[in-house]
């Protein structure tokens, strides 16, 4: 990325220290000094340390303006540091904190990061963008992912998809069983276990519940793929609350012993 620009010597101290551990000094003092402030933190965009590239492009997902999109567009796609892209992608992607939205087109850029990206959190930031504004070409993204194999980025791109096209129906339900059968981060498959509890009843949900409750060990695993057998399983659920029963009566009969 190419930046002409170059700013004041106290300009680059503060862009610096937007890559310290007391960046927040910085980032007000850098807001406050308006486009200069942005100009400076654009310029830092290309500086050597990782850090304060990723200062500076957290520092754009509060103050950024539409002189911003064109350089984190360029830093999303090639800074060689996943945590920046990431950031980069964010800064992009978040509008709500911002005084205006960007113009830039960000439905193009999220579509880029999340076909390419050669870091799967980078490509889910991402995707996790793609549920607004619709757009054609986001539903075509979104469908290609849903094809590969990883089914971290499968799960969220089905949800995009839905978020795109309401009209979507696709295979939920075989979708969030591969994803709590996987062994894809716990918060990936504790979603996919939810989302069974929401989902019309499957005997292939009943079978992977069931297998989950037999061979997993995780507390918070085991107690989702319950609550979501209750859902799908109406004879699990009235065997289960049966036993509760018993047991409740049993406990209140030893109270009254005592």
């Amino acid at each position: 990325m190419s930046n002409e620009f170059s700013p004041t010597d106290e300009l680059q101290a503060l862009v610096e220290q937007l890559g310290a551990r007391d960046w927040k000094v910085a980032e007000a003092a850098l807001a406050a000094r308006g486009e200069a402030g942005i100009a400076a933190a654009i310029w830092g965009l290309c500086h050597p340390n990782v850090r304060v590239r990723g200062g500076c492009a957290g520092f754009m997902d509060h103050h950024g303006t539409d002189a911003c999109f064109a350089p984190l567009r360029q830093v999303a796609l090639h800074d060689p540091a996943p945590s920046v892209r990431r950031m980069a992608v964010h800064s992009a992607t978040c509008q709500e904190c911002k005084p205006c939205k960007l113009s830039g087109d960000l439905v193009g850029l999220l579509v880029e990061v999340g076909l390419r990206d050669p870091n799967r959190r980078v490509r889910l930031h991402a995707l996790w963008g793609l549920h607004r504004p619709q757009d054609p070409r986001a539903v075509a993204a979104l469908k290609s992912t849903l094809a590969e194999a990883d089914p971290e980025l499968q799960i969220a791109a089905y949800h995009a998809l839905v978020s795109q096209d309401p009209t979507y129906q696709g295979d939920p339900i075989g979708l969030h069983v591969r994803v709590a059968l996987s062994d894809a981060h716990k918060s990936e498959r504790l979603k996919a276990l939810w989302g069974l509890r929401r989902l019309p009843q499957d005997p292939r949900a009943r079978a992977a519940l069931e297998q989950i409750l037999r061979t997993e060990t995780d507390p918070r695993l085991r107690s989702y793929a319950h609550h979501a057998l209750k859902h799908q399983d109406p004879n699990y659920k009235a065997a289960f609350d049966a036993k509760a029963r018993e047991r409740g009566i049993a406990a209140a009969r030893t109270r009254k012993e005592f």
